[in-house]
């Protein structure tokens, strides 16, 4: 626990704005750091002589200005510059000499033929239409163009089971706020941050069932049933951030518990096709029982927000209200747009191209990061830095201050999380040259080398 007190006394505010304040201020000037935990609720209300409710009001307060963060078992920590939020603030962006490898983002184009052909292509007609709101005809053609998309990655669904949504985050908090009666879901112990986000929004705890070189394990997976987890979300294909992937043999044994259990499965699949050959999705082994979701900003473009959330028979009851909500979330010209290079053959040839990218870039991560414990395949579009207990904090500050910018394990932790070590996402660099000039200056650093 961070020793850290707030003074207040001056302040003309609420209480609990000060101390809310106070807490901002702090990690402004850096006295607090992400990853601090702060006292609990009532140890600061006795040293400042407030109201443990006080106490509670600023902390929710400071949450809400994505300060902090808190889980089950962990306490309050400070999520501050690193944290899950900041990730994608565009105002907390590093300037200058920084180069900032933390969003997990494909390879940026400096110029982008592909779409100043597609809106030069637009006539007024299909302007017009586009810029008023969509008719049903238009959200069966985007499901439609989706059911192909979805085929080549095994996935055999209907246009009826697809829900379009504005991005796989957007499909993500849908899954999770179909299931109301459940309080506590299953998932890795190191996850993305999307899914904490997610939980934090809809009041669910995050129970986490540990993991191996290829992701939840069968036992920690028929564990968490039998304590009765009833939904869990995971990861089975380039995990963010470990990248694990799971066996065949694995997903098998996975599906054949949640069957014996009557367990939902939120299958989240955003990489799923950048490998050349992974193994099926679990939604293709277990259809009845997996929500698959899956999106284009990973594998196509970041800036276009579609996801598809993919819908077992059984569940469409359950999730007919949120389909019908989160259809007006869909910007009408960008699933036009999505559409269109499903369509002709656009969307693959980018993936392909990212593809390609992204060995390159792997060759350079070889290349410079030998004297690290480091995990990625080829077509990852991120690598896992394996650390010492500890040692995720130390490595983040001393890559800032050589000018990187990294994602320590915190970002992720859901619990006690037992790895550590920090994410590095390849395709952040605008160039390669960037990016071998971040790596060199990360294999300089002393923290997380492997031993002679």
């Amino acid at each position: 626990m961070t020793i850290w007190l707030p003074d207040i006394t001056d302040s003309k505010q609420p209480a609990y704005r000060a101390i809310a304040e106070a807490i901002a201020d702090a990690i402004r000037q850096g006295r607090l750091r992400p990853g601090d935990r702060l006292p609990t609720h009532r140890l600061l209300a006795d040293l400042l002589g407030v109201n443990v409710s006080t106490v509670t009001r600023a902390y929710r307060e400071a949450a809400r200005r994505r300060l902090l963060g808190g889980e089950v078992g962990r306490g309050t920590y400070v999520l501050g510059v690193a944290s899950e939020a900041a990730l994608f603030a565009r105002e907390k962006r590093p300037e200058g000499g920084v180069i900032d490898l933390s969003p997990n983002t494909p390879p940026a184009l400096l110029r982008d033929p592909d779409l100043a052909a597609a809106l030069g292509g637009i006539d007024e007609r299909e302007a017009a239409r586009l810029l008023h709101y969509p008719a049903t005809a238009d959200a069966l053609q985007h499901a439609h163009a989706a059911a192909g998309w979805l085929g080549r990655r095994g996935v055999g669904a209907q246009a009826d089971s697809i829900v379009v949504c504005a991005g796989a985050q957007h499909a993500m908090d849908s899954a999770i706020s179909a299931f109301q009666e459940i309080d506590e879901v299953g998932c890795e112990p190191l996850v993305y941050p999307g899914l904490k986000a997610a939980a934090r929004r809809w009041r669910r705890r995050l129970h986490p069932m540990a993991m191996d070189g290829e992701g939840v394990t069968p036992g920690a997976f028929e564990a968490a049933c039998r304590a009765g987890v009833r939904l869990a979300v995971l990861s089975p294909t380039l995990h963010n951030p470990t990248t694990a992937t799971m066996s065949l043999e694995r997903r098998q044994r996975l599906v054949e518990i949640a069957r014996r259990h009557d367990v939902v499965i939120v299958e989240e699949d955003v990489y799923g096709l950048l490998p050349e050959h992974a193994p099926p999705p679990l939604a293709a082994l277990a259809p009845e029982r997996v929500l698959y979701l899956t999106g284009l900003s990973k594998t196509v473009a970041p800036g276009l927000r579609i996801g598809y959330l993919v819908v077992p028979p059984r569940l469409r009851e359950r999730m007919r209200d949120a389909s019908h909500h989160t259809a007006w979330y869909v910007s009408p010209i960008s699933a036009a747009l999505a559409t269109r290079w499903l369509a002709d053959g656009t969307a693959w040839r980018r993936l392909l191209a990212q593809r390609r990218e992204l060995a390159a870039r792997h060759r350079l991560c070889a290349r410079h990061l030998e004297r690290f414990a480091w995990r990625g395949v080829p077509h990852c579009p991120h690598v896992w830095l394996d650390l010492p207990p500890g040692g995720s904090p130390t490595l983040a500050r001393q890559a800032l201050a050589a000018g990187v910018v990294v994602v320590p394990s915190a970002v992720f932790a859901v619990g006690r999380a037992t790895d550590d070590g920090v994410r590095i996402s390849l395709g952040a660099a605008t160039d390669r040259a960037s990016l071998a000039e971040a790596f060199a200056r990360l294999a300089a650093l002393p923290a997380g080398q492997r031993e002679s």
